[in-house]
């Protein structure tokens, strides 16, 4: 039997193209911190959803089933020997030490039509071909989609060398809409325990014909860009299926400004990538890589964007030793470098004076508010487009006057199967009323809220009351709305040597609430507070997972951010225990708490702000 470790795999293919030492930190199985939960990464983008759909296009479409003791690739050979045209799901072939699993792959006569489906989407009606610029030249967001169809291409190819392939990309299409009821709700999950399985399988429940008519999903032929990418697909197999033969074959690891958020670093674990990759130039703490904006960074001879890699060729690591002669101050990115680069030297948080004025601009009451959004290549509703947004829950603390001593606590979430985003604006509404500012951190709220007015306006809502609500608030404070964000004063007037290169809530939070004592025992905040060897670990991490009490006995992770927020919410309405109601009430929970943290902690870095200004 085939040592699969030994196959070099399309993601493989795609994690080496991106730097061919990951592969080899991969296959020699090192720690990395990218060990992300695979059942809830399912449901990142929709795309099992719109896997789905298009199967159901192919109605006769046969699943490649492995008898016991059947390798998948085996399955595949032995279904395929059937003569005639067909369709088959999954279809798995391993040549020459390369491995693919293809989505959809046809045959027709001598010719493979090979379709690999992306929740990836595009607009027919502006672009015929969205692959090119206007240059002609491909576009590097396509890039890697097109590596992954190629790469198939060129092992199919090698299989079956009399056969004609051709490649295609299925994509959604955002000029159409949607004609048929609730389609989201016609798609299901069901456990898939097959050999090879890559997870559970999504199945559509609809009427496929009345789909097939009116369906939103388009088929691009690919076969001029495969062309274009087969020298370099197949150069790169060849070189990629020497480290995976052996891992341990050396390699000049080409360090930069790009390996800051590499996956082998700051894993705490041994064996160390980023330290093996780096060498004695791993040791700087912060690194240089840490800079704000250091791909900005200029070399000695002022060419921007060269700094980092000049900074190596003269053996410097620690962001301290960054000569500021490098930075150009005349500009705020240069100006935020540094503060960064004084502060860090320094050990001191810096407040701007100018911070007061624009704390104090604020009119009582303070509202803190945060969207959780999610964004489905499926649409919810008769009428709607792929991937509209949609607001399905929101947490909001409030203070109600200079001097409160009472925190308000208001919260919304959706959980049943329906379109929310209206209701969502009612109950906001509800929540912060026509006075104060709402407080938020980056302009993701007064972005929803327009996604929100214009669907209003498109779905004919009727409701001109709230119309004039939403278009009266989301302005700017100072553009005569409600909004104030605190992450643009953040990134104008405030820094902690703590908040690295970020100006992320996750960054700026733990830096405040770790070194500040006197917010541990607020009685705002107490409840976050839990003691860790370096005094109060960050509130984020304090947050708990929980048994959802199901006969399943399933553990429900904590959400810590707004991608894990997004996830775990389509993994409530659409995965394998959407029936459950234990699951979901503990989903519920865990939604609830973190979106109730991520207000609680604009509360306390406000209140940290007031305080050291004596504002407010």
């Amino acid at each position: 039997m085939t040592d699969r470790a030994k196959l070099l795999s399309k993601s493989n293919f795609l994690l080496g193209g991106d730097c061919q030492v990951k592969l080899k930190y991969f296959k020699s199985g090192y720690p990395s911190v990218d060990e992300s939960n695979s059942y809830l990464e399912f449901f990142a983008d929709g795309g099992f959803m719109v896997e789905a759909l298009a199967r159901a296009l192919f109605p006769s479409g046969l699943w490649i089933q492995p008898n016991a003791g059947e390798t998948p690739e085996s399955a595949t050979a032995r279904m395929l020997e059937s003569p005639g045209d067909g369709v088959w799901f999954e279809p798995t072939f391993v040549v020459d030490g390369l491995l693919i699993r293809a989505d959809i792959l046809q045959r027709i006569g001598t010719t493979w039509r090979l379709i690999e489906v992306k929740a990836a989407s595009f607009n027919s009606l502006e672009e015929p071909n969205p692959f090119r610029g206007k240059r002609g030249g491909i576009l590097s967001g396509w890039r890697d989609y097109l590596l992954d169809i190629a790469f198939q291409t060129h092992v199919l190819e090698m299989a079956y060398p009399k056969m004609r392939v051709e490649p295609e990309l299925c994509l959604v299409d955002k000029s159409k809409t949607c004609l048929e009821e609730a389609i989201f709700n016609k798609v299901e999950l069901h456990s898939d325990n097959d050999p090879g399985s890559s997870g559970p399988r999504a199945t559509y429940t609809g009427d496929h014909q009345a789909f097939a008519k009116q369906h939103f999903l388009g088929f691009l032929n690919v076969r001029t860009e495969v062309d274009e990418l087969a020298a370099e697909v197949s150069a790169q197999s060849k070189r990629l299926l020497e480290i995976v033969a052996d891992p341990t074959i050396a390699i000049t690891p080409p360090i930069g400004n790009h390996c800051r958020d590499c996956e082998y670093r700051n894993i705490h674990r041994q064996p160390d990538g980023f330290a093996q990759c780096w060498g004695e130039l791993a040791t700087g703490m912060p690194h240089i890589v840490d800079l704000f904006r250091a791909d900005l960074l200029a070399d000695e001879h002022g060419i921007k964007g060269n700094g980092i890699a000049s900074l190596i060729g003269s053996g410097v690591s620690k962001l301290v030793d960054i000569p500021t002669k490098m930075i150009d101050t005349t500009k705020s990115t240069g100006r935020r470098q540094i503060t960064q680069l004084e502060c860090t030297i320094s050990g001191n948080e810096y407040l701007d004076p100018l911070l007061r004025a624009e704390l104090e601009a604020c009119e009582y009451p303070l509202h803190f508010v945060d969207f959780e959004t999610s964004r489905l290549a499926v649409p919810y509703h008769k009428g709607m487009q792929p991937y509209e947004q949609i607001a399905f829950q929101f947490s909001c603390h409030t203070i109600a006057h200079k001097g409160a001593t009472e925190l308000q606590h208001r919260e919304w979430i959706n959980v049943e199967d329906a379109y929310p985003s209206f209701d969502f604006v009612r109950a906001l509404r509800d929540a912060i009323g026509d006075t104060g500012t709402m407080i938020v951190w980056s302009d993701f709220e007064q972005s929803t809220l327009k996604d929100i007015r214009v669907q209003m306006d498109r779905y004919k809502l009727g409701d001109a009351k709230l119309a004039a609500w939403i278009d009266a608030l989301v302005p700017d404070r100072k553009n005569a709305g409600r909004v104030q964000d605190l992450l643009e004063l953040c990134s104008l007037h405030y820094y902690h040597p703590k908040m690295g290169r970020s100006v992320s809530i996750k960054y700026v939070l733990p830096a405040i609430w770790g070194s500040n004592s006197y917010l541990w025992c607020d009685p705002w905040f107490a409840k976050y507070f839990r003691e860790s060897l370096d005094g109060a670990l960050d509130p984020y991490e304090a947050l708990s997972g929980e048994s959802s009490d199901s006969e399943k006995e399933t553990t429900v992770d904590a959400v810590r951010d707004g991608i894990g927020a997004m996830r775990t919410y389509q993994e409530m309405m659409y995965g394998l225990s959407r029936g459950d109601a234990k699951h979901r009430a503990v989903v519920k929970k865990m939604l609830l708490q973190y979106c109730q943290l991520d207000t609680a902690a604009m509360v306390i870095i406000w209140k940290h702000w007031v305080t050291m200004l004596g504002a407010g």
